[in-house]
């Protein structure tokens, strides 16, 4: 029932709000989704797994993956595959979901190597740095020099 309840005052007073938009936002979002998996939910098409692999594949190499361009090597229509796409991708969209996979990919970079941020937004394929700022701190819920600087400091208190 408390999960009823958090649910029903979060539609109900949020409504005009895109629902994904802050950390503990995703979080309830992520329980809701792991408390009520369907037990005997249909098996994904056969173009889901190519597009994973396709999105994997080019993320790191080609900066402006086009969702058209992707659901044409699939030979998949693309305003189909934009519809279903949230259905089989954590319920986000397209963009969203290369979001979040290139905020995975900054934070390994911020945990394993001494760039800049300027190079890591250009790295991780963000237009510019003030771009990656704002969609670090929507995402990771502070920003990206913080997230770093406690990083270095838990590191340097582990080591004493």
């Amino acid at each position: 029932m408390v999960m009823y309840d958090a649910l029903y005052s979060w539609a109900k007073h949020l409504q005009t709000l895109k629902h994904t938009q802050s950390p503990p936002e995703r979080l309830l979002l992520q329980v809701l989704h792991a408390y009520l998996k369907p037990s005997g939910s249909r098996k994904p098409p056969a173009w889901v797994d190519g597009l994973k692999e396709l999105i994997q594949d080019q993320i790191d190499t080609n900066l402006t993956l086009s969702l058209t361009e992707l659901s044409e090597s699939l030979d998949v229509n693309a305003a189909y595959v934009s519809r279903t796409f949230a259905r089989y991708f954590d319920d986000l969209s397209f963009g969203e979901y290369i979001c979040k996979l290139r905020i995975e990919k900054v934070l390994q970079l911020l945990q394993n190597t001494t760039y800049t941020l300027t190079k890591i937004a250009y790295l991780t394929g963000f237009s510019d740095q003030s771009h990656f700022t704002r969609i670090f701190t929507k995402q990771v819920g502070q920003n990206s020099s913080e997230y770093r600087k406690k990083r270095v400091k838990g590191k340097a208190d582990t080591k004493g």
